[in-house]
């Protein structure tokens, strides 16, 4: 008799709960000598006996149960000396068994996990050897391990390991592992048959596996333990999530990309958002068999500066393991904008920085942070820009030469300078000290319209914005900008460029007539943004349409060269680079899904700074060791797993990866079949169905029924 999961035989130990129990709760009864009550002694004494056979068989019965129980649950099951079939090896010679541990082989089929069935192949296989053979065992899960690294004759201890197995979160080194039992069997005598066999999923029984050595005489047998079954798998393979300010205030955009391994159509497979555990959104995907498709949400979170545990899930199925992903939904970093006022006004409606300041409050970013401090032209003092990310001029008339400069060597540094035009604006004069940082050089303004305009054409004398970079990283957030309000800005005036053919800079909006609107060009570590046209409302529309905002936080987020707001992801066993811009850090403490914390110092030369132990999939923290006051969390990172993992299909012939891959040897019924194993698990919960009526009956015995025709003794009638 051999068992699945043998550690559950611990619980056979509750079997002694019973009586040990009824030994603590029993208790002496105390004898009351009463003279009437001589006359049933006799009785109580044989009623006494039938009670203390019943408590008996009670306690009994309540330990069988609680022994049957933990008899089932470790999986028993009976099976031949020897079953020929293509797990098992010839009499004795010599098998080298390489194990998949990789997550995959969670997958289950018919009640039991691949890994299960691989123990049992594995053990039948080792059968097969009879007294005389030797055996090596290798484990492909983690890394390629040689558990067993020699061919032995001690099959039992061989077959201790295989059964003290289980699966990891790596996927990749089953051709590593087979490698490494070519060189386990090398120490066999060659006069024995020597074979290796592999117990894996279908996709790595037709993997490319490497062929055994040159005239070793070393035979190859991988093995599908789905016996030719097709898997039937649904996955989550990757989640991007990133602010929608498009959307409105505080709205997210995540997208989910799921995947059906499986042979038939899904219809409607429910999908859901979680974020910190509770369920955010739900929705539900059709997927065709073997194709991929993107399934998005949109949420709404409320603002704040903690970054939030997320994970995308779907329906569970036979392999849960990639039935979920997790993410981090991290708040933007703090945008640091000093904004230069070049027309301030009295009444706030008509001030060039109204539209802006209010686009860029608080309660209307999403995603974004962003602290503005606003001095007029004449108080810019260019020492400041240390403490700033992006600088915004606003219709500011001509920098002095000293504030040029300022900017100048402020933008090489990876400061970022977005220039708003306006009336105030001198062409020349501006050319001349912002030369070197315009993306072109200013011409002059011009009204929209053509000659034959008048005050009656109405729109007639705006010019519309027609023209979007659709792949630009500013209009990433409008999935048809076409469709959005910037298409409908109105505008009546704007500053012609220089269409010198040298001319640098990325036009990513652009008027019906061809003209640039808004541009962007990189000067050395920096970037510029100019716009044509202003941030009120002299010469455009443009600052009371809906997505003006979204516009403008991209813009600003563009150039400062801000990270996305999205959490970093790595695979399992990939090194995690961390993050940390503040100089005050010089350790920090990551702490993974389980909570466990490793410390982790900067290096001191330029080697990159990463954690390398990635080795279970979830979300982990990164904090400063020691804290840091206004630093309380860095960025941190989520770990998943290898979505290559997630199809178990076997590749056709075409798609094999190696010259000359082996045939799978899909194990038959005299293999994993039911002919070669005789489960006892279903026989002890139907022998713990029959215990749980025993104690019913025992709880409840028959009452003895009242006598009839007891006679009643009265006093007589009255007066007798």
């Amino acid at each position: 008799m051999n068992f699945l999961a043998p550690a559950l035989l611990v619980g056979l130990l509750a079997a002694a709960i019973p009586p040990i129990l009824h030994l603590i709760y029993r208790r002496k009864a105390v004898r009351v000598l009463f003279p009437s009550l001589v006359l049933i002694q006799r009785s109580n004494r044989k009623t006494a006996r039938r009670h203390r056979l019943r408590q008996l068989l009670l306690m009994l019965t309540r330990s069988l149960l609680l022994g049957a129980l933990a008899f089932a649950m470790a999986r028993p099951y009976l099976e031949p000396e020897r079953v020929a079939g293509a797990a098992a090896g010839p009499e004795g010679g010599a098998v080298a068994l390489v194990v998949d541990a990789s997550w995959p082989m969670g997958y289950v089929h018919d009640g039991e996990r691949l890994l299960d069935r691989a123990r049992i192949a594995g053990d039948r296989a080792l059968r097969g050897l009879g007294s005389g053979g030797l055996a090596a065992l290798v484990v492909a899960g983690a890394r390629a391990e040689a558990v067993v690294p020699e061919v032995t004759a001690d099959l039992d201890e061989v077959r201790r390991r295989l059964q003290g197995l289980e699966t990891t979160a790596r996927y990749g080194a089953l051709g590593e592992a087979v490698a490494r039992a070519y060189e386990a069997l090398s120490s066999a005598p060659t006069s024995m048959a020597r074979r290796v066999i592999v117990l894996t999923t279908p996709a790595g029984a037709a993997s490319g596996l490497p062929n055994p050595p040159p005239n070793s005489g070393i035979e190859l047998v991988p093995v599908d333990l789905l016996e030719g079954a097709p898997p039937k798998n649904h996955a989550v393979l990757d989640v991007q999530a990133r602010p929608a300010p498009d959307l409105g205030p505080g709205q997210w955009r995540v997208d989910v990309r799921v995947a059906n391994y499986g042979d038939a159509r899904v219809e409607r497979l429910p999908m859901a958002i979680e974020v910190e555990r509770e369920v955010k959104v739900r929705g539900f995907v059709t997927l065709e068999p073997g194709r991929e498709s993107v399934k998005s949400f949109n949420l709404r979170l409320p603002p704040g500066t903690t970054p939030l545990r997320a994970a995308a899930t779907i329906e569970p199925d036979a392999l849960t393991e990639d039935d979920r992903r997790a993410f981090w939904l991290l708040p933007s970093p703090e945008l640091r904008v000093l904004a230069v006022n070049g027309d301030p006004r009295p009444i706030p409606q008509r001030d060039e920085l109204f539209y802006f300041e209010r686009a860029l409050a608080p309660a209307a970013g999403a995603g974004t942070r962003t602290r503005v401090e606003v001095v007029r032209a004449d108080a810019f003092d260019p020492e400041r820009l240390g403490t700033v990310d992006v600088v915004v001029l606003a219709n500011v008339g001509a920098p002095t030469v000293a504030q040029a400069r300022g900017l100048e060597a402020f933008v090489r540094k990876g400061g970022g300078l977005f220039i708003a035009l306006g009336d105030q604006v001198r062409p020349v004069d501006t050319n001349a000290v912002l030369g070197k940082l315009l993306p072109r050089a200013l011409r002059d303004v011009r009204t929209a319209g053509d000659a034959a305009a008048s005050a009656e054409g109405g729109d007639r004398r705006l010019a519309l914005v027609t023209t979007f970079d659709r792949g630009h990283p500013i209009l990433q957030p409008f999935t048809d900008p076409g469709r959005t309000s910037l298409a409908r800005v109105g505008v009546s005036r704007f500053m012609l460029l220089d269409p010198s053919p040298d001319a640098e800079g990325e036009v990513v909006l652009a008027l019906d007539d061809g003209a640039p609107y808004l541009l962007i060009r990189p000067v050395e570590r920096g970037r510029v943004a100019l716009l044509t046209g202003t941030l009120d409302r002299d010469w455009n529309d443009l600052p009371i349409r809906p997505d003006f905002v979204p516009l403008l936080e991209q813009t600003l987020r563009h150039l400062s060269r801000a990270a996305p707001s999205e959490g970093r992801s790595v695979l399992v066993g990939q090194p995690a680079p961390l993050v940390a811009d503040d100089a005050r850090v010089a350790r920090v403490q990551v702490e993974a899904p389980g909570g466990e914390v490793t410390a982790v110092d900067r290096p001191v030369d330029a080697a990159p700074w990463q954690f390398e132990g990635t080795v279970v999939p979830g979300l982990y923290r990164v904090v400063p060791d020691p804290p840091i006051d206004g630093l309380a969390e860095l960025t941190g990172f989520a770990v998943g797993l290898d979505p290559v993992g997630s199809d178990l299909r076997a590749p056709s012939a075409a798609e094999r990866t190696g010259e000359g891959a082996p045939e799978v040897a899909a194990v038959g019924p005299g293999g994993l079949g039911p002919e070669g194993r005789t489960e006892l698990w279903h026989a002890a919960l139907l022998g713990l169905f029959f215990l749980l009526l025993g104690e019913g009956l025992l709880l409840n015995p028959r009452r003895a029924r009242p006598e009839r025709g007891r006679a009643v003794v009265g006093s007589g009638a009255p007066g007798a």
